[in-house]
């Protein structure tokens, strides 16, 4: 009776790993879901870069490198590399925050830069945490919001290759040029 459940489940979650290139023929179009996602020439974080590319960007799917399976081989235009599976999906992002009134919709590039969950950290907030005892919590969420504005794309990128970690998100198009 335990096998008998087992061997579905198993199926299940092989089939949710695989990720969204598993359900795609070459060929299909497949869309960039992170920010800066460097197309790279080959499946090493190391490679060098042949084109940043944002969320939404479509790509042309050519499936899997031989090589490694975690990469995928895309082309963007006549543009052509390795993403990190993780990096695809299989439809397009939105392209749009909500906001949680259920106002207009925003653009998400401009909502994730406006730095919003802070911003409602004003003086009228800070007087409530002092209220309510909590005046080391927002003066913890004013220095990291301090610390974002001076931390980039280059310092992460840095900071991911110094911990041995996938270097597979750069710094923007001018990465594009110099080799990690």
């Amino acid at each position: 009776m335990k096998y008998s459940l087992l061997r579905p489940a198993l199926a299940l979650l092989c089939g949710l790993l695989a990720g969204p290139a598993a359900a795609a023929k070459p060929g299909d179009t497949l869309y960039i879901k992170a920010r800066n996602t460097r197309v790279l020439k080959a499946p090493s974080a190391g490679a060098a870069v042949v084109v940043v590319l944002q969320p939404g960007d479509a790509v042309t799917w050519q499936g899997p490198d031989p090589r490694d399976k975690r990469w995928q081989k895309v082309t963007s235009g006549k543009q052509q590399g390795v993403v990190m599976t993780a990096n695809l999906t299989a439809e397009r992002p939105r392209q749009e925050v909500t906001g949680v009134t259920g106002a207009a919709a925003q653009d998400t590039s401009a909502f994730m830069s406006s730095g919003a969950a802070s911003k409602a950290l004003g003086a009228g907030a800070i007087a409530y945490a002092k209220e309510q005892k909590a005046e080391t919590a927002a003066r913890q969420l004013q220095r990291a919001e301090a610390m974002a504005k001076t931390v980039g794309p280059r310092e992460v990128s840095a900071h991911a290759r110094k911990a041995g970690l996938h270097d597979v998100v750069g710094a923007g198009a001018g990465v594009a040029e110099a080799r990690p």
